[in-house]
């Protein structure tokens, strides 16, 4: 039991991080907009670390548990090592991110939707209300995403403040995810 609680830690983290950022980009945008470069940065960061330590411990376990490969993980992997790259960028060239925010924050808010609606339709249960508000959630992160690459904000601030919305709602989703499987394992073993 104590492996599953620790195989969640970095979906919590991630979830937790990013609805604190996604708070710090709605209530403080004029600020977030001089640090948005850096703190988007962290972000991708994080999350793409999160991902790696969440992805190498389930490789792990389904090793042990010997079910062979997970199928589609490798895809998590890629994902998450983009994240990681972009992370150390959007540190390094913080400036950079002003000039093509709307177009990141589009992309990779549709990529972050596609991936938690993908993990959840392999786990859907129609009678299940959690997996209709998982997916519903992430539904979200994709309009967010086809949102802002169709009809970008003008101004600056718009961005920073539907983006923070946009973190929020991912943060919320992932924390909601871990808590769900959490449930789920704890009921589902006898």
């Amino acid at each position: 039991m104590e492996s599953n609680g620790t195989k969640r830690l970095p979906v919590y983290i991630g979830g937790v991080f990013s609805v604190i950022a996604g708070l710090f980009f709605v209530l403080l945008p004029e600020i977030s907009s001089g640090v948005i470069g850096i703190m988007f940065g962290i972000i991708l960061f994080v999350a793409g670390i999160s991902e790696v330590i969440g992805y190498i411990i389930s490789i792990k376990q389904f090793r042990e548990e010997n079910y062979g490969k997970a199928a589609g993980a490798e895809i998590v992997l890629v994902y998450s090592l983009i994240l990681i790259a972009l992370g150390v960028f959007f540190l390094l060239k913080p400036d950079t991110v002003l000039q093509l925010l709307t177009f990141i924050v589009g992309i990779f808010f549709l990529i972050d939707g596609i991936v938690k609606f993908r993990q959840e339709l392999f786990l859907f249960n129609v009678k299940d209300l959690f997996c209709w508000a998982l997916l519903f959630l992430a539904f979200l992160l994709i309009f967010a995403g086809i949102a802002l690459l169709i009809n970008p904000f003008d101004g600056t601030r718009n961005v920073i403040v539907f983006s923070g919305c946009a973190f929020i709602v991912s943060g919320f989703e992932s924390v909601f995810l871990g808590i769900v499987r959490m449930i789920e394992n704890k009921t589902g073993k006898t």
